[in-house]
């Protein structure tokens, strides 16, 4: 390719200069600083098209991302500028997978959560002698991932130093943590067990496994004994590189030195930046990044946003503190609101769909309430279910199909002897893993005492799932007689508390559980627990609306199945089509990233949610609100809380006194401050 004019025209969209300048730029190393709704994702869609107008064949390209969403969002941007070939599209974490693969011949089980990854920390503890401290597998784990994004032990470790304490004061990490990471990976990956493989990867770790592999002085392993490395790549994109660590550069810099005439364009926005916890580092986007011999980077923007006006970007400029244009040829209204608390922000955004749903009929699609924490939709839920409102989730599953919803679902069902209402298959599977970890149960063995607790637990799950008459049973002779007693006398209370009925039945049954040390036992994460806590309040409040536990338990069931009948719609691409123009979207601010829509709706922006109590960065939390506005196309409407009010609406420049707020119509936007 060259900077002549380009060979791919795309099917709707007309790019703009800053656009085709970087779909033809002849550059082999080329990096875009972009800003949000600047069409980043379409503009590597755009470079994508001319490749393959130019005779580089669909499966010798590779687009690589971060996250999952990210894909889903780059397979849309190809599909929207006319892209109809099939082009390679995979998180760094799924091509590491691959990759590993080749070299391990056999997969890696996945233990994606805290608790999952909970027994080794402890055993790791146990093994350095470190006591008792309630915090330290959450604190540990915190640390890892900073610890494997950075590569910053295995750094040190190369350059032969030695792990002192004042090395883990230059690294920022607690001495005792940097101890602890040692033995815990000894524990994940023993090096004297004769096995080539690790025993369980965690959330990131095959990125972080691959990186050591191409990467230690030691055992690096030449690509060419990998069998699985791809050496026919001549078009390697990256979308979201402002989140990148160096674990994932390590993979991006020997992709790009495999072959030295492949051609390599990442775009990010720095102030996009949501995984800095994880490792993301800025300096991967400058112009001075080493990305191998013979590679001069060079470096284009995507200023002007055609997402939104200048209205909207004026606020998110600010909000960010630099400029930013907008070219776009409609105008997107900024409206505040205030709320006297969660029930009223609910209400402000069951009006506004309604409002939307009266002038799109037939299409919900461009409307979504973007939340700083899922357990925030409990109110909006049965607010939406009241107003028969069709929605789905996006990045979080429904409260109704939350564990510890699940548990309380299930006690509902053995106390009125009601199964038959727990229809769904995916629902028992759910169910039994509830059970099985809120109540600590040691499974009984099938077939033979050998199985390991996980084959155990597979086989109660598909057994259930097939069969709902086993609920029953599995309830009765595996939960309450293999269980933690302490739980299971707490269970027992709550089915009692059940069975007697009468007023606030459920308030009672949550307080035999004792919810709190329920929560506190089970989650390793604090903002976990807040979590499970806050689906517990709001279930309770959600209770009070029905007369009986009877009813309240056929009134969850019932918010269940219509979000399974929308579901089982997503099997094709046509029926997701046809569902998403029925609902609206509720969505976490990080599930929507590279995503846009016409109408955006942030709720409960108060100080202590959005930014967050439990936040680890406040640059990361800012820089979560800025994704959030600069989702929205033609409007953006805030909830803030008048008591507390979020201190990014501030520094947006927004301002709009409570008591003057009540009296102004809702649609008029509130004018940013000069």
């Amino acid at each position: 390719m060259s900077d002549a004019p380009s060979r791919f025209t795309p099917a709707a969209i007309r790019p703009t200069d800053e656009q085709r300048a970087i779909q033809r730029s002849s550059e082999k190393t080329l990096l875009v600083q972009a800003n949000a709704g600047a069409a980043k994702t379409t503009t590597l869609a755009l470079r994508v098209g001319e490749a393959i107008a130019s005779g580089v064949p669909p499966e010798r390209i590779l687009v690589l991302t971060y996250t999952a969403p990210a894909c889903e969002a780059m397979a849309r941007a190809l599909e929207k500028v006319g892209v109809t070939e099939r082009v390679p599209i995979r998180t760094f974490e799924q091509f590491s997978e691959k990759v590993l693969l080749g070299v391990e011949r056999q997969g890696v089980p996945r233990r994606l959560t805290p608790e999952a990854l909970a027994p080794t920390v402890r055993e790791a503890v146990g093994r350095l002698d470190l006591g008792v401290d309630d915090g330290i597998v959450e604190r540990f784990l915190d640390a890892a991932r900073r610890l494997k994004g950075t590569l910053a032990r295995d750094l040190r470790l190369w350059e032969g130093e030695a792990l002192t304490d004042d090395i883990a004061e230059e690294l920022g990490i607690e001495p005792v943590l940097l101890r602890l990471f040692g033995a815990y990976e000894t524990l994940r990956y023993p090096d004297a067990d004769g096995c080539d493989r690790p025993r369980f990867r965690g959330d990131s770790d095959a990125t972080y496994d691959l990186a050591r592999l191409l990467a230690d002085p030691e055992t690096r392993t030449p690509l060419h004994e990998v069998p699985t490395w791809p050496r026919d790549i001549d078009e390697l994109l990256v979308d979201e590189m402002h989140d990148l660590n160096l674990a994932m550069f390590t993979v991006l810099r020997a992709l790009l030195q495999t072959r030295p005439s492949l051609r390599f364009c990442g775009v990010g926005d720095v102030d996009q930046v949501v995984h800095g916890t994880a490792g993301a580092e800025q300096r991967f986007m400058r112009a001075d990044v080493d990305l191998g011999p013979g590679r001069r980077v060079a470096v284009l923007s995507l200023t002007a946003t055609r997402r939104f006006s200048a209205t909207l970007s004026t606020l998110a400029g600010r909000l960010a503190e630099k400029k930013y244009a907008s070219e776009a040829d409609h105008k997107t209204g900024v409206n505040l609101q205030w709320s006297d608390g969660a029930e009223a922000a609910a209400a402000v955004v069951v009006a506004e769909a309604l409002a939307w749903k009266r002038l799109h009929p037939n299409d919900m699609t461009g409307f979504a309430v973007l939340l700083r924490h899922p357990h925030q939709s409990v109110l909006l839920e049965n607010a939406l279910i009241r107003a028969d409102l069709p929605y789905h989730t996006l990045g979080f599953e429904s409260y109704v199909m939350q564990p510890e919803v699940l548990l309380v679902r299930t006690l509902l069902a053995v106390a009125g002897n009601d199964f038959d209402a727990l229809e769904s298959e995916a629902t028992r599977r759910e169910i039994v893993r509830a059970l099985v970890f809120f109540c600590d149960v040691a499974l009984d063995y099938r077939d033979s005492e050998g199985e390991t607790p996980q084959q155990r637990l597979d086989e109660a799950v598909a057994a259930v799932a097939a069969d709902k008459a086993l609920l029953k049973s599995f309830f009765e002779f595996q939960v309450l007689r293999r269980g933690d007693p302490v739980r299971v006398r707490r269970v027992r209370d709550a089915l009692q508390a059940c069975q007697a009925g009468g007023p606030d039945v459920l308030g009672r049954v949550l307080d035999a559980l004792d919810v709190e040390a329920l929560v506190h036992s089970v989650f390793i994460e604090r903002q976990r627990r807040a979590d499970a806590l806050a689906y517990m309040a709001g279930l309770r409040h959600a209770a009070r609306s029905f007369s009986t536990a009877v009813q309240f338990f056929h009134g969850l069931n019932q918010a269940e199945n219509r979000l399974k009948a929308v579901a089982s719609q997503r099997t094709t691409r046509q029926k997701a089509t046809v569902l998403k123009k029925k609902s609206i979207t509720l969505a976490t601010v990080p599930a929507v990233k590279g995503l846009e829509f016409d109408h955006v709706v942030m709720p409960f922006l108060a100080q202590g949610e959005f930014p967050a109590r439990l936040a680890d960065s406040a640059i990361q939390e800012r820089n979560l609100f800025y994704v959030g506005i600069t989702r929205a196309r033609e409007a953006l409407t805030l909830v803030g809380e008048r008591r507390r009010p979020s201190e990014f609406i501030a520094k947006m420049g927004l301002e709009s006194p409570p008591a003057l707020q009540d009296v102004l119509p809702a649609e008029i936007p509130c004018t940013p401050r000069p």
